[in-house]
């Protein structure tokens, strides 16, 4: 596949907990690039940017940026303001992806199921918080990603320690039912659903945490998942409607809880998924047929800003 932009730049890296693995992400896609006919130029996110994409002057800009002001809309809106086209979704939909409140309240509205949720701030007293659900649940960052900052919590003595934590990560935390089911999550490129993969994560981790996420071996991975009928027709119809309501663009990853009764519970989207040597998105795509380099420049061309949005990545 043949790239339609000359000059790249790869993002990656900034101040997130997940800048690691953004690296991680910006050095597969920038293997990929440099054998291509492309000038390309990997570049930190951070107060500099500015300055090195304006002496590259690139034609677009690959973004390898996982969680913060990478992922959040904050790096979107700077290159719509500098007019760089950039790969995957705009301002309004990474903001909207990012924050786990808002877009469920999002997904709830559009008839799709989402955790019970309780939200907290800085301002709100734990101490006396009273679950409507029993124990044991999740804490979690609001906005955060790679399972930074998870806990389980399966007493009420422990809650509160494990909100401050949390709240370390994030301005808002949220609590909710740790749910009995099958990590399911379902690959989109440009809109469409590409493929439903089972995450069974290592036995001696309380959930499908960082470590199980990104250490060799942390977890086992099944595709195709061995899903119903019913069943994968539910998580394709939830994919695609959670991808509407946020108006993403490029590619995605829906992650879901299967129950054993078979209900789809959504639990977040993630607007710019990891291309690292486990991630599942490349895992995914590969399984049908799409390679990573592949994978890459169909990605790359999507390109665009918000104000001269492209409808589909060209295949």
């Amino acid at each position: 596949m043949v790239s339609r932009f000359g000059r790249v730049a790869v993002l990656y890296g900034g101040d997130s907990p997940e800048s690691e693995v953004s690296r991680m992400t910006g050095e597969g896609v920038l293997s990929v690039l440099s054998d291509l006919s492309v000038t390309v130029r990997g570049m930190e996110v951070g107060p500099g940017l500015p300055a090195l994409l304006s002496e590259f002057r690139p034609d677009a800009c690959f973004l390898a940026t996982h969680g913060g002001k990478g992922e959040n809309g904050s790096l979107q809106g700077m290159l719509e303001v500098m007019e760089i086209p950039y790969t995957g979704t705009g301002v309004l939909g990474s903001a909207l992806g990012m924050s786990k409140s808002v877009s469920r309240r999002l997904f709830r509205s559009g008839g799709l199921v989402v955790p019970e949720t309780i939200e907290m701030s800085e301002l709100d007293s734990s101490r006396d918080l009273i679950l409507p659900f029993p124990y044991p649940v999740i804490v979690k960052p609001e906005s955060a990603g790679s399972s930074i900052g998870i806990l389980k919590v399966d007493s009420p003595e422990h809650l509160s320690g494990a909100i401050s934590d949390a709240m370390s990560h994030s301005s808002k935390v949220l609590v909710e039912p740790f749910l009995v089911g099958r990590e399911i999550q379902v690959g989109m490129l440009s809109g469409e659903p590409i493929g439903i993969i089972e995450v069974i994560p290592d036995p001696k981790e309380p959930f499908y945490t960082f470590s199980s996420k990104y250490q060799p071996g942390g977890s086992r991975h099944i595709f195709p998942a061995s899903v119903t009928k019913s069943e994968e027709k539910a998580l394709r119809h939830a994919a695609k409607v959670a991808w509407e309501i946020l108006d993403l663009r490029g590619v995605a990853r829906l992650d879901t809880i299967l129950t054993p009764d078979g209900q789809v519970v959504v639990l977040e989207m993630n607007t710019l998924p990891g291309m690292t040597k486990t991630s599942l998105l490349p895992e995914i795509a590969m399984g049908m047929g799409i390679t990573f380099p592949d994978l890459v420049c169909r990605i790359l061309n999507g390109a665009c800003l918000d104000s001269a949005p492209v409808s589909q990545i060209k295949q």
